[in-house]
């Protein structure tokens, strides 16, 4: 556990480039362990580092984030649409509990809520070109599971670009959860395409997994930084 604590980012890195590797030669034997591994190392680093009888109510809300991300690992490691759907909606709940974090630690001000408007602007511009490039390349039937995952992933932006307005937390935010919610975004976005545009691509998988497991990673020093505090 002591290894956990002090080097789990370190062991979290080398299995994830590890898994990427596996993508890349198509070893999806290992990566029924590898990817598995990930989201509990994250977790183990985070609650091993943080405050004992403190943040009782964030601790409850980011394990239940965590499972449910490493859930919807386990589903998106199977084929077909319905895993798909059932991984997109355990990421969903993992987006909006997130979310929700965020939430409680500054609610929305509308007089002060300029960077959670622009990052939303910039979402919003983003999704839009987004869904144009693919919207003929989708399932008609994917496409409000799509635009509801959407919204979840424009809430947890939302709530993390708050925080630049706390100066406390100002710094935090852009050294970790910032980047963090862009990589959550741009992996979400990779996959999209990797799934219905350019599925013979296969470094396009490589590039989702390295971009998600980056923002776990950011996401994994943020929180167990602040909870030490």
């Amino acid at each position: 556990m002591q290894l956990l604590k002090q080097r789990g980012i370190l062991i979290f890195w080398a299995i994830l480039l590890f898994d990427c590797y596996c993508i890349y030669d198509n070893n999806h034997e290992y990566r029924v362990f590898t990817k598995i591994l990930l989201v509990p190392i994250i977790a183990f680093f985070i609650f091993l580092n943080a405050r004992r009888n403190a943040y009782p109510t964030t601790k409850t809300l980011l394990f239940l984030a965590l499972m449910a991300a490493w859930v919807g690992d386990i589903l998106l490691l199977n084929n077909g649409n319905v895993f798909f759907l059932l991984g997109m909606g355990c990421f969903f709940i993992f987006h909006i509990l997130i979310g929700i974090i965020f939430y409680r630690f500054k609610k929305i001000n509308l007089a002060k809520c300029q960077e959670a408007f622009l990052a939303l602007v910039v979402f919003i511009a983003a999704a839009v070109v987004l869904f144009k490039f693919i919207k003929y390349s989708i399932p008609p039937e994917m496409k409000v599971p799509i635009i509801i995952y959407m919204v979840g992933l424009a809430f947890m932006l939302m709530m993390v670009a708050n925080q630049m307005s706390n100066s406390f937390r100002k710094i935090n935010t852009l050294a970790f959860f910032l980047p963090a919610a862009a990589l959550f975004i741009i992996s979400d976005g990779i996959l999209v395409v990797a799934k219905y545009r350019f599925d013979d691509i296969k470094f396009l998988n490589v590039t989702v997994m390295l971009s998600y497991g980056y923002a776990l990673a950011l996401l994994g020093g943020g929180f167990a930084k602040m909870l030490k505090g």
